[in-house]
């Protein structure tokens, strides 16, 4: 069931991103695109055998990132962290000090990664949306590689047939938590990434 809940909360946490962005509100996008690696890679590693259950309780960032380096592998844990730096960029108007945030409020370009390499405030939400949508289907492939006994059911890529979109994306999943249009986009989105 976590495994479900969880990419159920990442699908809608991506769809929310996405309107966001849409809607020029750019300070959120990135949260939610970030919470969406989050909440898939909590998802998928929720089924791996042999992972106690007590190891998801308050459930950190870095011990996540840990948890994708151990189960997962070191490639995908830097991806992970690096959404993780470009939301905190974004939302804490860059790492530096104080008077880096004051020249970003005053006009000041906010850059992300080393001088040489930096990326644009457009260029890190392009970068937080492509790279959040290529680790969310990462974990949908990764959880098809798992043991059937590991999972009964659980989103699948090539879905035709609609199984876990009408078992867990019915009308009343998010009713109180986002519109009945953000719930129909988010439904778009799910069939979308699982087709």
């Amino acid at each position: 069931m976590n495994l479900n809940a969880h990419f159920a909360w990442a699908f809608a946490l991506w769809a929310s991103a996405e309107e966001s962005r849409s809607s020029g509100n750019l300070m959120l996008a990135p949260i939610g695109y970030y919470y969406a690696c989050f909440h898939s890679s909590y998802a998928y590693l929720n089924a791996v055998p042999g992972i106690a259950p007590s190891t998801f309780n308050r459930m950190g960032h870095q011990q996540l990132s840990n948890l994708i380096k151990q189960h997962l592998d070191d490639d995908l844990r830097k991806e992970f962290d690096e959404m993780r730096d470009l939301r905190e960029t974004i939302n804490y108007l860059g790492l530096g000090d104080p008077r880096g945030k004051l020249m970003v409020l005053r006009g000041h370009n906010l850059r992300f990664g080393t001088p040489k390499d930096s990326l644009s405030f457009d260029e890190m939400i392009t970068k937080s949306r492509d790279n959040s949508r290529a680790f969310i289907v990462r974990m949908l492939d990764e959880v098809a590689l798992l043991p059937k006994n590991a999972v009964d059911t659980f989103p699948r890529r090539g879905d035709t047939e609609g199984f876990w979109l009408d078992e867990y994306m019915q009308e009343d999943i998010y009713l109180g938590l986002m519109s009945h249009e953000m719930r129909v986009k988010t439904y778009k989105f799910v069939q979308d990434i699982l087709s």
